[in-house]
């Protein structure tokens, strides 16, 4: 099994798994010339899909939470934002009960590298991200040694992060070109106004908020909406900065499509000590599979191959050459470990 583009899909690519709409299923697990529903998905906001191949075949991702639980979650953090809207109770009970299965699936998953890159439809795009953003926060908190309170509330304030975007129009939301400077003014007011939603309520606590405020401050003072420097921001901010920039960069937008993890990745590297926490980029890298599994990528004999199976080094996994140097089809796809074939490397 294997992500690919919409627009990269074939007429011998048969859906590996059903494609969701709020809640519908679009097309089944199996459906065949999945090629003729391009147009149609584009319009959904689904720029990708799993297909089942060949060269993908007994592939699996190695995936922190379940697709039932992330959809779970993604329904309870778009009921609070709904609810906020219209000035309806919100039940904080159930965002927190979420919150505690995947602190649950986090501590007991044993992977040292994992995917964080899931399948994400442009126009619920919020409420995706925002369970990303949790789940990824959740398992810095965890490389930091934080006890199951404390990471409640970093996961609580990490999936609200985003709820002051309730109050900027959606026509800037949305827009497909460059903000202009006023535009940006508005956008740069969502941490403040994020976090006035929740003052005053006991059933968060004031700690879980600070995300909510935090999470576009820089360690260098180039941050809104305080410009804040290094500690003067506090460590749930730094953490969730780094989850939200991360899930925003390898996530289609309305203006660019997703970026590989390896470069998402390589720019959270380059910008630690600047715009990012050393040691807490320092933690997220620790668990974080460069290359998913599932990924097709180009190796330096001219070769090209599918990721198969994580190794202890995230740049050198295991992979499954399936065209060789010359860019024709093996006849037999050859397997190769590259923590332990110094000759290849990923290109």
């Amino acid at each position: 099994m294997r992500k690919v583009r919409i627009e990269k899909l074939t007429k011998n690519m048969v859906l590996a798994k059903p494609i969701m709409h709020k809640g519908q299923v679009l097309l089944r697990e199996g459906c065949q010339r999945i090629d003729k529903y391009k147009e149609r998905l584009e319009e959904y906001g689904i720029m990708q899909v799993y297909i089942e191949d060949e060269i993908s075949k007994d592939i699996e991702e190695n995936k922190v939470i379940s697709e039932e639980l992330q959809n779970k979650c993604k329904e309870d953090i778009k009921e609070v934002i709904e609810n906020i809207t219209q000035d309806k109770v919100v039940d904080m009970a159930k965002l927190k009960a979420g919150i505690g299965s995947i602190i649950d699936r986090v501590l007991t998953n044993n992977n040292a590298l994992v995917n964080l890159f899931s399948l994400k439809v442009v126009d619920e795009y919020i409420f995706q991200h925002s369970v990303n953003v949790a789940v990824i926060s959740i398992m810095i908190g965890k490389e930091l040694n934080y006890k199951k309170k404390r990471l409640i509330k970093l996961g609580l304030g990490a999936i609200l992060h985003d709820v002051g975007k309730l109050v900027i129009p959606e026509e800037i939301l949305k827009k497909p070109s460059s903000l202009t400077d006023e535009e940006y003014k508005i956008i740069k007011t969502h941490p403040g106004e994020g976090y006035k939603q929740f003052e005053g309520r006991f059933d968060i606590s004031p700690v879980a908020r600070i995300p909510i405020l935090h999470h576009h401050e820089k360690v260098d003072g180039s941050g809104y909406p305080e410009g804040l420097k290094g500690k003067e921001i506090h460590e749930f901010g730094r953490v969730v900065a780094i989850a939200e920039v991360f899930d925003a960069l390898t996530s289609d937008r309305y203006y660019r499509k997703a970026w590989s993890v390896k470069k998402a990745v390589d720019l959270i590297k380059e910008e630690a000590g600047k715009e990012f926490d050393e040691k807490i980029v320092e933690k997220f890298l620790s668990f974080i599979s460069v290359y998913p599994n599932g990924e097709i990528v180009k190796l330096n004999d001219g070769s090209q191959a599918i990721i198969v199976e994580q190794t202890k080094d995230a740049y050198r996994p295991k992979v499954r050459i399936f065209k060789g140097e010359d860019g024709k089809e093996l006849n037999n796809f050859k397997e190769v470990d590259l923590s332990l074939e110094n000759s290849l490397e990923i290109v």
